[in-house]
C-alpha cells in the first residue's frame, strides 16, 4: 500500500506549496531569509518552470517539482559536483518506487534517461559569500511522473507511460532518503564514490558523442568522467578533451 505521507530524514525540512513561480526561486528566497540547509521546496505545479539555459519546463500537476537548499562548507567548484550526487539519488529512488521496473541512466551533466528519453532534469544554482566559498546551493529536480511534454527539444518519457505509475509523495520520500545516504559519504570521502556510482549508470559511455561548446564543436567517444566531473571525450586520434560545460548529443 502506498503511503500518502512524505517522510523526510532528520535534517531535512519540507516547504510544500500548491503553486509557485518555480521551486528554485522559492528555495533561493528561503535561503536569502536564512533558511537552514536541508530545506526542500515541493510544489504541485510551477507557473514559470525552467531548466538549464533558461529553457521553459512544462509543469502540469502530477509530476514532481522540487528544489533542495544546501549549505556545504566548500568551494563553489566542489559544491557543483553535487549535481552528480542528486542524479544518483533520484535514479535510485525511481528504481526503488517502481520495484526495479525502471532503471534510469545518468546523462552528463544533469539529466536522467530511460530508453534514450529524458525523464528527469536537474538544475543547480549557487551563491557565494565574500570569501568565495559557497553560501548556498539550490538543486532543482523535475521528474515526469504522470506526464511528459510531446513538444520538447529532445524526446521525453514519464513513469506512467512506462507502465510504472507512482506517487509523487512516495518518490520524494525515497529521493531524500537517498540524498541523506550519499551526503555523508561525499562529505567524508569526497567526489570519488559519487563519481563511481554515477559511472555505473553513465548514459552513452563508449558511444559516439558530439559536444557543442561556446566556440567550437567536438566529436569523439565518451569514455568517462574526470576526477572533477568533466566529461572525457576521446577523438579518433586518441587525444582526449576534458569538457567542464557544454551541450552533448549522443546518437539516437
Amino acid at each position: 500500500m502506498k503511503s500518502n505521507t512524505i517522510r523526510l530524514p532528520e535534517g531535512f525540512y519540507l516547504h510544500q506549496l500548491d503553486s509557485v513561480d518555480n521551486t528554485n526561486e522559492e528555495a533561493k528566497r528561503l535561503a536569502d531569509k536564512g533558511a537552514q540547509s536541508g530545506a526542500l521546496v515541493l510544489a504541485k505545479t510551477q507557473t514559470s518552470g525552467r531548466g538549464r539555459r533558461g529553457r521553459a519546463w512544462s509543469s502540469p500537476v502530477g509530476n514532481l517539482y522540487s528544489s533542495l537548499l544546501l549549505r556545504p562548507t566548500c568551494s563553489l567548484a566542489e559544491a557543483a559536483r553535487l549535481t552528480f550526487l542528486i542524479a544518483v539519488a533520484m535514479a535510485e529512488a525511481i528504481e526503488t518506487v517502481t520495484g526495479m521496473q525502471v532503471r534510469p541512466d545518468c546523462k552528463w551533466p544533469n539529466d536522467l534517461m530511460v530508453n534514450g528519453r529524458k525523464i528527469c532534469g536537474i538544475l543547480l544554482e549557487s551563491a557565494s559569500n565574500h570569501l568565495s566559498s559557497t553560501d548556498y546551493l539550490v538543486i532543482g529536480t523535475g521528474v515526469n511522473v504522470a506526464f511528459y511534454p510531446d513538444d520538447s527539444e529532445r524526446p521525453a518519457t514519464s513513469l506512467a507511460s512506462l507502465g510504472a505509475p507512482v506517487s509523487v509523495r512516495e518518490l520524494v520520500s525515497v529521493y531524500v532518503e537517498r540524498i541523506a545516504y550519499w551526503l555523508p559519504i561525499w562529505e567524508q570521502q569526497g567526489f570519488t564514490p559519487i563519481r563511481e556510482a554515477w559511472l555505473t549508470r553513465g548514459y552513452g559511455i563508449g558511444e559516439p558523442v558530439v559536444a557543442r561548446l561556446t566556440e567550437r564543436e567536438l566529436q569523439g567517444t565518451f569514455v568517462g568522467l574526470d576526477d572533477d566531473g568533466s566529461l572525457i571525450l576521446r577523438e579518433g586520434s586518441g587525444f582526449e578533451h576534458r569538457i567542464g560545460a557544454g551541450e552533448v548529443f549522443f546518437r539516437a
